[in-house]
């Protein structure tokens, strides 16, 4: 009779033995199965969305290209676009463009004109001047510059080598950023300066 229950005995725990190592084994199976098609169907969800998500349309400026170029006109790009780009939507120079005067690798600003000089021409024709006898302070040289109320010699000069090493000026304030130019001296020429 001891060997009996000592039989049953084993039997159960054998049996309850392989019920719990099965069900651990069921259970792995299923909570990593669900886990799985669950993170898919989040990743699809999530891919799917963006597609549906509205792309941001990127910012735009407006720059009118004149001169020696194929096909002058007003031209929208994106924000940050190069001028090199600019004449690439322009056709290219035409036979007649003085390649050398454009740094063509530099950013455009919103508004402004791209004067494309023909060989041998010096200065740009008084009707494509700017308007209204401002002094651009981005294109102007530092004789052009003394012509400014408070600004020399030595002023003018730093601002070109100012614009040399950092880039145009995009604000009129930032030529406050010009060693000796305060905001006393701003106030003198803001109406007199322009940076298109």
């Amino acid at each position: 009779m001891e060997k009996l229950n000592s039989l049953r005995e084993r039997i159960v725990i054998g049996f309850l033995v392989l019920l719990l190592v099965g069900g651990g084994v069921w259970r792995a199976v299923q909570t990593s199965d669900p886990g799985g098609e669950v993170a898919l169907a989040g990743q699809q969800q999530q891919s799917l969305s963006a597609d549906h998500d509205p792309v941001e349309e990127p910012e735009m400026i407006t720059v009118h290209l004149v001169g020696a170029v194929n096909n002058p006109g007003v031209y929208h790009l994106p924000a940050g676009s190069r001028v090199f780009e600019l004449l690439e939507i322009g056709g290219g120079f035409n036979e007649d463009a003085d390649q050398e005067v454009l740094n063509q690798a530099r950013p455009l600003l919103d508004g402004e004109q791209i004067y494309i000089h023909r060989t041998g021409e010096t200065e740009r024709p008084p009707s494509l001047s700017n308007g209204g006898g401002k002094i651009n302070i981005n294109r102007a040289s530092a004789s052009d510059l003394t012509a400014l109320p408070g600004i020399g010699d030595v002023r003018a000069n730093q601002i070109v080598a100012h614009r040399e090493a950092h880039g145009y000026f995009t604000d009129l304030e930032q030529i406050m950023d010009v060693s000796g130019i305060g905001q006393s001296t701003f106030n003198n020429i803001a109406d007199q300066i322009t940076i298109y």
